[in-house]
């Protein structure tokens, strides 16, 4: 099963938090917003892939964290 996590919107309501920074990537807890839902997606056995759906504005943005993201989970998994 596919799993879509739909985060492409601007938050205008959390301006000035938001206005650099989408709302999936704000910091709470100590890891940012979709990380931790991609950890409760994790745990459902019949997902097997998770698409994240941003707008223009903040794509790079979730490419940058999707580079680190990966790079701190494979050093989680060789340890």
């Amino acid at each position: 099963m596919k799993c879509i996590i739909l985060a492409a919107g601007y938050a205008t309501r959390l301006y000035p938090l938001t206005k650099n920074t989408p709302k999936p990537l704000l910091k709470v807890a100590g890891k940012v917003i979709v990380e931790h839902i991609i950890s409760k997606v994790e745990e459902l056995e019949l997902v097997d892939n998770i698409y994240i759906v941003t707008n223009d504005k903040f794509s790079q943005d979730f490419v940058d964290w999707l580079n680190n993201f990966d790079a701190k989970k494979n050093n989680k998994n060789s340890q």
